[in-house]
């Protein structure tokens, strides 16, 4: 190898790390005052922030990977378990949050899941950034771009639970308002994602969800979500598309498309190409 081509991959090393560095030393200072209550959410944030530029040099993706978490969360009868721990959650009915109930309510079941649906979003910077690109260089020739799923949490229910299934997610989403923000989960999942940019039709959120999400599930659209009891269910972060890749001899420019929703645990092999799992601890 040439001296010239040494000094050059050097030279691209030092501008990438000083550039993960500047990028992560402005999202400290924007974040810090919540970063210890949420530590391990700002990690993966402040992780796949880094990765999303150094993507965009050669080999850069190799240098930081996204340092997420897979959370497990288990409903009971009187509380909720979210890695082991009982956590501290919003009760509609209650208009407050509690770490005991009577009983499971669909208003419970919905505020969790909504929640961790906003933190999967938040995590992976909104849709707003290209990140996770794998399996080939850009210009290659394939027939198709996998779709990635990354698994943000695990969702059972146990034995104690009562109720068969829960109802009326979708109408939370539009309802309830998240905490601390004068905004509501719809509002901040679905309001001008980056599909909307390939969707013609309005709402493209709905859209997307028919075309990419609604055979996998059996849901045929979002107000059709529930959720029973007797099965498992995921939250998960799906990247479907991808620049600059080529079909046969035909180039396609493919929109990096983003959305994140909640699905049947045994749909995640229909929807998923490639599934990035997180440590649960």
């Amino acid at each position: 190898m040439r001296r010239a081509d040494i000094n050059m991959k050097a030279l691209i090393a030092i501008i990438v790390v000083l550039l993960v560095f500047i990028v992560l030393a402005g999202f400290y200072l924007k974040i810090h005052g919540s970063i210890l209550k949420n530590s391990d959410r700002e990690v993966c944030k402040t992780s796949v922030l880094a990765q999303s530029v150094t993507i965009n040099v050669p080999s850069g993706e190799k240098l930081v990977t996204p340092d997420c978490k897979t959370y497990n969360v288990v409903f009971f009868e009187d509380h909720v378990e979210i890695n082991g721990k009982t956590a501290e959650v919003y009760d509609p009915q209650k208009g407050d949050y509690v770490s005991k109930f009577n009983s499971l309510t669909s208003g419970i079941v919905n505020s969790v899941v909504a929640e961790e649906l906003r933190w999967c979003w938040y995590q992976f910077l909104e849709g707003q950034k290209k990140i996770f690109s794998r399996g080939g260089v850009v210009g290659q020739v394939q027939l198709s771009v996998p779709d990635l799923c990354f698994l943000c949490d695990e969702i059972s229910f146990d034995s104690t639970v009562k109720v068969s299934e829960f109802t009326g997610f979708y109408d939370y989403l539009q309802s309830a308002t998240m905490r601390n923000a004068n905004m509501t989960y719809y509002d901040y999942l679905a309001e001008e994602p980056r599909i909307c940019e390939s969707y013609e039709d309005k709402p493209c959120w709905e859209e997307f969800f028919k075309d990419k999400i609604a055979d996998e599930t059996g849901w045929s659209s979002p107000d059709q979500t529930v959720m029973k009891s007797d099965s498992k269910y995921v939250v998960t972060f799906i990247k479907h598309g991808e620049e600059g890749r080529l079909i046969g001899t035909v180039g396609v420019g493919w929109r990096e498309n983003y959305f994140a929703y909640i699905m049947p645990a045994d749909s995640l092999s229909k929807r998923c190409d490639s599934l990035m799992r997180g440590s649960a601890k």
